[in-house]
């Protein structure tokens, strides 16, 4: 049976098809909840190897089937998703919020970058003007 540590359970599906493929094995969705995205940007909520038998009567064999959560990662007022509440929905925003911070802060990095240099140039032409 697939768990959490075999890096399936909690990641987009399209990234799971890769994995499960590595196991030697065939991804089937066997449910989706919520409608708001493709099955490649949903999250993979379970999976389980396949157990049944086929319309011939043949085992599936390496089939590994998957549920996913199609709803976005954490609920808002507009989206359904998992809630805040949740450990699911907390650590989805809690990684959001940090990369929002990052990129807000790359962002002020590169604006105080640009300023330094434009000031270093300034100075470079004051310094020539005033040498001349």
């Amino acid at each position: 049976m697939a768990n959490a540590d075999d890096g399936i359970v909690g990641q987009y599906y399209k990234d799971a098809k890769g994995k499960i493929g590595q196991m030697g094995m065939t991804p089937v969705v066997a449910t989706t909840v919520g409608d708001r995205k493709d099955w490649d940007n949903c999250i993979v909520t379970s999976a389980t190897k396949s157990s049944f038998l086929d319309g011939s009567g043949n085992k599936s064999g390496n089939q590994m089937l998957v549920n996913l959560n199609c709803y976005a990662k954490y609920g808002t007022y507009l989206w359904p998703g998992y809630s805040l509440a949740s450990p699911e929905g907390r650590a989805m925003w809690e990684a959001d919020l940090a990369a929002k911070k990052k990129k807000e802060a790359d962002a002020a990095a590169a604006a105080a970058a640009a300023q330094q240099q434009e000031q270093d140039e300034l100075a470079a032409v004051d310094a020539q003007q005033a040498g001349e």
